[in-house]
Formats: C-alpha cells, structure tokens, sequence
C-alpha cells in the first residue's frame, strides 16, 4: 500500500476540484463552481481540505471542516465531514474507509471530540461508527391552515438592514445555547454565505420590550412551474410561546400568494396539533385503515464520538444524579476510544479516567454508534437498551441515566 493521506495544498486545488466534479456531477456545478466552493464554500475553504495520494496522483479528498456544535449547552469542537471523493478509478477498493479513518485521526489531534455529516448511505457512515442524529416531521399544508392571531402577527417585520440581522443572529446564538442541541456555533462566514440569496428572506418576530424573540427565514420556490410554486421554511427560531405564535400567525396570512407550505418541524414542536387538518392531501401517501398520514419524516444528520473521555468530560447532564459506571465501548476504528473508563457523574458533570478495577454502580457495553446517539441525545439509554443497542449490568440504573443525559433532541439547520 503506497496511500499517503495528508491536507491538501494551495496548489492542488485544481486536481481537487477536478475529482470532486467527477464525483459530483451536476448540472452548473463543473469544474469552476467547485474551485470556488472549495477554496470560498461557507463553512471552510482550504484548511479544511484532506487528500488521499497514491504515486503522486490525488485519488481521494474530503473536507474535515472545522465547526463547533452546541450539545448540552456547550460549544463543542467537531469536525463537519463533506464532499468525500474517490477518483472513478479507485472505487471498490475500501479507500473511502481508510482515508476517513486516517482523517479521524487528524481530528483528534488537532482536538475535535466528534465529527457530524450528512450522508450518502447511512449504512456506509454506520458501518464507521456513526449514529443517525437528527429528524424532522416535513409538512406540506396550505397557509390557512396554521393558527392565526391577528395580534401577535402585527409584531412581526421583514429583517432590513444590518442591526435586523444582529438581532437575528442573537436569537439563534440564545436558542442553541439554551433551549436546543446540535446547532452550530455559526461563524461570520456561515452567517454571510448560507442565507443571503435572492431567493430567500427573514422576518423577525419583536417582543412588547423591543427586543426580537424569534425569527423565519422562508425561501421562495419561484423557479417552479406556477401550478407547483410553494414557500418553503428553510429556518425557524423563537425564544417565547408568543414569537412562536406570531411566526405561525404570519405563516398563515400568506395563502393569497402561495398554494402550500413546506414546513420541516421539530419532533418535540407538536406542529401537527397547530393545524386545522393535519391529514396529508389524498393519495399522497399511504394509509394504514383508518389511520391517516399526516406529515413525512425526514432523517440526516449523523454524529459520530472521536474522543469518548473528552467529548464525555464536555457533556453536561441534567439533574443532580450521582453514579459510577464502568463503560466498555466497541470502537473498530478509534481504538483509544475502547476503554475501559470510570465514569463518575455528580453534579451535572462526568469526571472520566481509564478504569483499572474497583467499586462501581454497574458496567455499560456499547458500540461507538449507540454511545454518539446518547451523546448528542437522539437516543435515550432505554431505547438503546430495549433495542439491543447497549447492554447494562444492573438495568436498575436505566431511568438514572435516562434523567442524565436528558436534552431535547438535536436540530441543526445547517446543511454543508
């Protein structure tokens, strides 16, 4: 094997874009648009870039994309894994694996606890370790169908100028440090290059006190023949029932221009019980008797543990559980992750050290991908222990855990 794996350099751009538009061919995204992405994309450009060679020839490249992702209330430092590419030449051959594996490393050094992407098929992501992350329920309704309230939708203006997307950008920062998990700590970069398209707008939602409480970020699907164009949610965000309200209420009001909305809920939103009629349009998607459907769910974001004692030192958990636990874990890739550790929680915190014997509440056996979904809380630990994900020695301890590392399940926006 004469694979080298390494960052790429200034001068390789070119051979990368190359390769990337032979993995992903698209109509307006040649060779170009990917030498500009690579270099401008908004969430990370050349540092970010990691390149498999073999003889001196670019057969794969990836971006390990420096991000930081809320979790628990903290600012966590992941990695953002995207755009992997094997040269057409070289597929079939287990490169993808080997170069991701030697990228985790690279991660870990340079002090990423997790990694988190979207993938092309779960199950390749899975089979290295990842855990799936992250749903939402997709709803397709007409606008009239959503609760008005006439006066909470007088509170609500389009975003216009430089001090609306401060205010904007506020609500986010507040609402991922407090009230959600899994949204990233967006950059100057993110902020500038993800959402400012012709085919897009915002509207804030301001409080009695004059500070905005929430916000929409909606995109207009004009380029649909009309008898098809919708307006779709791309981002909403409140830190009160009634911004919730009034962003709900506007929502509503706009069925003079647009037939449907393309709302993408939250699991724990209860979006389904705002509607007048939460049944899917006819013959849209299967029955089940009497049974009807009522919105689609979507699945995506995947996360994966690169540093189980320092992501776990990072978690905060709620309650004020006090326990001891050994913890094994199934690592094929990350062997330093194996264990096994003590992990003493007290206090909303875990205290995490190699384990090398002696008294301990119980031992907990789990697989790297089980272990990510607690971490980031798309899965409690009864699932995983009904399910055969995980195995506990004294299952007493169950609900404690469940109280630990309760949090609302992840949501991210941000798509790389």
């Amino acid at each position: 094997m004469t694979e080298t794996y390494r960052p790429a350099r200034p001068e390789e751009i070119d051979d990368v874009a190359r390769l990337k538009a032979h993995s992903f061919p698209a109509p307006n995204r040649g060779h170009e648009w990917w030498e500009n992405f690579l270099v401008n994309g908004p969430h990370g450009g050349l540092e970010a870039l990691w390149v498999t060679e073999d003889q001196g020839r670019l057969i794969g490249s990836c971006q390990l994309l420096w991000m930081r992702q809320w979790i628990s209330g903290v600012a966590m430092p992941v990695m953002g894994l995207g755009s992997v590419a094997i040269a057409p030449t070289h597929r079939k051959r287990g490169l993808a694996t080997r170069m991701l594996i030697a990228g985790f490393e690279h991660a870990r050094e340079r002090g990423d606890v997790a990694s988190i992407l979207y993938p092309f098929r779960a199950s390749f992501y899975e089979s290295l370790g990842y855990g799936l992350a992250g749903e939402a329920h997709q709803y397709q309704v007409p606008p009239a169908l959503l609760p008005d309230d006439k006066q909470e939708r007088l509170r609500v203006r389009m975003v216009d100028g430089d001090a609306d997307e401060a205010a904007m950008r506020a609500v986010y920062r507040e609402a991922a440090q407090r009230l959600q998990t899994g949204q990233l700590d967006r950059t100057e970069r993110n902020w500038r290059q993800s959402w400012k398209r012709d085919d897009l707008a915002a509207v804030l939602y301001w409080g009695e006190s004059g500070e905005a409480e929430g916000y929409a970020i909606v995109r207009y699907r004009a380029d649909l023949p009309i008898d098809r164009r919708f307006i779709e949610v791309e981002e909403r965000v409140w830190l009160t029932l009634r911004a919730q309200r009034g962003i709900y209420a506007w929502l509503s009001s706009l069925g003079d221009q647009w037939r449907e909305i393309v709302y993408r809920a939250h699991p724990e939103e209860g979006f389904g019980d705002r509607l007048s009629e939460p049944r899917l349009p006819l013959l849209s998607a299967p029955n089940w008797g009497l049974w009807f459907p009522s919105a689609t769910l979507l699945r995506g974001p995947m996360l994966r543990v690169l540093d189980v004692p320092d992501a776990l030192r990072l978690r905060r958990l709620a309650g004020t559980q006090e326990l001891t636990l050994a913890l094994e874990v199934e690592d094929h890739q990350i062997p330093e992750n194996r264990g096994p550790w003590r992990v003493h929680i007290e206090g909303g915190r875990m205290e995490v050290e190699p384990y090398t014997g002696g008294h301990v509440d119980g031992t907990l056996r789990l697989p790297i991908d089980t272990l990510s979904r607690i971490f980031v809380g798309a899965l409690a630990p009864w699932q995983a222990m009904s399910g055969g994900l995980a195995v506990i020695d004294r299952p007493a301890l169950i609900p404690r855990l469940d109280q630990s590392f309760s949090v609302p399940k992840p949501w991210m926006f941000d798509r790389f």
